[in-house]
């Protein structure tokens, strides 16, 4: 904020007339009515903003303590291993380091937010908004977003249904503005003596069919608020006609009777569900929260979006590579065999990649000459190199998660 008193000319001399000491007035009392408009503005943002970050904060600490119990296991099943016994290590994609890549004509993308690998898209088509020539996020008037509650103590239907009902869906835009810095925030608060333990919501969303130039689409991206907290059950969409359907790849289980049932993905963080194109004009996104806080003898559910997007990605297809080295130096031991990698798949995405990816091996950064898995090395190397191929086999788009290296390895000196 810029005063408009400091544009007056005789600012500092004092005014020189009548009509400059009213002019000066004027613009002192307009600065500082602004002045109290921006304070009392921020005051709300701020209180906004640290109730987002603590929520994150309580749900992040749950996840790395987690992490940390993970960590003591996998150190006391290391030190089990015995010279010659396999063992394996991690390859993630939330950051680059020990990563390149392999030809700069065929580059992967490398999503660090979500640690996803995949081919380089070449086009993204937004479903729920458009850029204006600023570069700004514009939501059509025609785009419909509305979220429904229940929770476990609601009565169901004639049909054992859960029975749903309608909640103030204020700023509910913020959660598909594509705006990552803002986030829609619901709070159910209930009484500790009404033994409600788990909220459940849907979120149904109607496409702006009016500024499409066509309705297919192959991505979701979904990130919940607060992370690692809700628990996402089912999306489904729906086409030109009335028929609801699940995404081809969100996870199910088979229960009796040869049926499928959705499988849910609990404590869910931000994720990319990647499709065959489809034809969606509405979408249904069902999760539950079932954390709540203890507050003035209240229960208080707090559930949201950070954001939502339905998109229509092209991708190459053109091959994409990327090398990845793995290291045992700084310890006394080599090499002396290594596995094909096992790759680990993001949920939401393709699971039946075959012919998607290939791997080669090569012991030196140059790669120089590769070299079969799983036969005995008998030079001294600390340091192998592993060449990842991926490719777009008709409309399925590899996306990997993590890549599991296993490997047998000898004592320097032996």
């Amino acid at each position: 904020m810029r005063p408009i008193t400091l544009r007056n000319p005789n600012l500092y001399k004092g005014p020189s007339t009548s009509e400059e000491f009213n002019s000066l007035r004027n613009d002192i009392h307009t600065d500082l009515t602004t002045l109290f408009e921006v304070t009392n503005t921020h005051e709300v943002k701020i209180k906004e903003n640290m109730d987002v970050l603590m929520r994150e904060q309580f749900f992040m600490q749950n996840r790395i303590e987690k992490l940390q119990r993970r960590v003591l296991e996998l150190e006391a099943e290391s030190k089990a291993k015995e010279t010659g016994e396999e063992s394996r290590m991690l390859r993630s994609f939330y950051h680059v380091e020990g990563m390149k890549d392999a030809d700069p004509k065929k580059p992967v993308a490398i999503d660090t937010v979500r640690g996803l690998v995949s081919p380089v898209p070449t086009k993204h088509q937004s479903k729920l908004s458009y850029l204006n020539d600023k570069g700004e996020y514009i939501l059509p008037h025609s785009l419909e977003v509305k979220v429904v509650e229940s929770n476990d103590v609601q009565p169901l239907d004639a049909s054992k249904q859960r029975v749903y009902y309608n909640i103030d869906s204020q700023g509910i835009e913020k959660a598909v503005d594509g705006n990552r810095n803002t986030f829609w925030v619901r709070t159910s608060t209930f009484p500790a003596t009404s033994g409600i333990t788990e909220v459940y919501g849907i979120m149904h969303i109607k496409l702006p069919m009016d500024i499409l130039n066509n309705v297919y689409a192959n991505t979701i991206n979904i990130n919940p608020y607060p992370e690692y907290s809700m628990t996402i059950t089912d999306i489904q969409y729906k086409g030109q006609g009335e028929q609801w359907n699940r995404i081809d790849t969100y996870p199910v289980q088979k229960v009796s009777g040869g049926s499928v049932t959705p499988t849910p993905i609990e404590e869910c963080g931000k994720m990319v569900f990647s499709f065959p194109k489809r034809e969606i004009t509405e979408l249904k996104i069902m999760f539950t929260q079932p954390y709540w806080f203890e507050h003035e003898s209240n229960r208080v559910f707090v559930y949201g979006f950070q954001d939502i997007e339905v998109e229509y990605r092209e991708f190459t297809s053109e091959e994409a590579e990327f090398v990845s080295s793995y290291s045992i130096e700084g310890t006394s031991r080599r090499f002396s065999s290594i596995q094909e990698p096992i790759l680990g798949l993001p949920v939401g995405c393709p699971q039946n990649i075959d012919g998607c990816v290939e791997h080669h091996l090569y012991y030196d950064p140059d790669l120089t000459e590769a070299f079969p898995f799983g036969h005995d090395i008998s030079a001294p190397i600390q340091v192998v190199y592993i060449k990842t191929i991926l490719r777009k086999v008709g409309e399925t788009v590899p996306f990997l998660k993590q890549m599991e290296l296993r490997y047998t390895h000898k004592e320097v000196d032996e």
